[in-house]
């Protein structure tokens, strides 16, 4: 019998493992990368440090995985995102979640790099879906700017840094919006302002 009071094993498995994760983000959100310890992220969880052992296999490996969750929620939001009002309302429209998601991890990220030195040739499978989901992340990305280009009848500048001049302009913004850089200007005015020049950077002129 696999089910107690209707919870499932792989249900309370799961429910655990979602736990260590958002008390992970918490302490990211606290104090950064160096404030994530296995530890911390047991007491912040309400559990011990042996069970959540038995699903990451150490404090890098949690935050692969926060990263992989971050990447395929993004995907999954601009691949659901309409393309009837052109390459600005989407790019407009997609920053506010590339901030929430900047918030919550994606920040973090050099610094992570650079205390683990992650490089290319790393096989960790957390890694290697970390790749899957980046990927199917600019893939998505791309396949929306196109649809809108085209369905407004623009011309997208064919450049193989395109699309990394958009998700740079997505990461600027979302930064600023994050760290409140810009405290006189209204975060929406930002977001469109934003949004109608990275599409002017990559849309030819008529």
């Amino acid at each position: 019998m696999n089910e107690t009071r209707g919870t499932s094993v792989h249900g309370d498995a799961e429910a655990r493992r979602r736990g260590t994760l958002d008390a992970a983000a918490a302490l990211l959100d606290e104090g950064g990368y160096a404030a994530l310890t296995i530890r911390r992220v047991a007491q912040r969880a309400g559990t011990s440090t042996g069970l959540i052992y038995q699903y990451f296999a150490d404090k890098q490996d949690i935050f692969i995985s926060l990263l992989d969750e971050s990447q395929a929620a993004s995907a999954d939001f601009v691949a659901a995102l309409p393309r009837g009002e052109g390459v600005a309302a989407l790019i407009e429209t997609v920053i506010p979640e590339s901030a929430r998601q900047w918030k919550r991890v994606l920040r973090m990220t050099a610094a992570w790099r650079d205390t683990t030195g992650i490089g290319e040739r790393d096989e960790r499978a957390s890694v290697q879906r970390l790749r899957t989901s980046s990927e199917r992340y600019l893939t998505e990305l791309r396949r929306a700017i196109v649809e809108a280009a085209d369905g407004e009848g623009r011309t997208l500048r064919q450049d193989p840094a395109m699309l990394r001049f958009v998700v740079s302009g997505l990461v600027g913004v979302s930064d600023a919006l994050v760290n409140h850089w810009e405290e006189d200007l209204d975060a929406t005015e930002l977001i469109t302002f934003a949004a109608a020049a990275i599409a002017r950077g990559i849309t030819a002129e008529p």
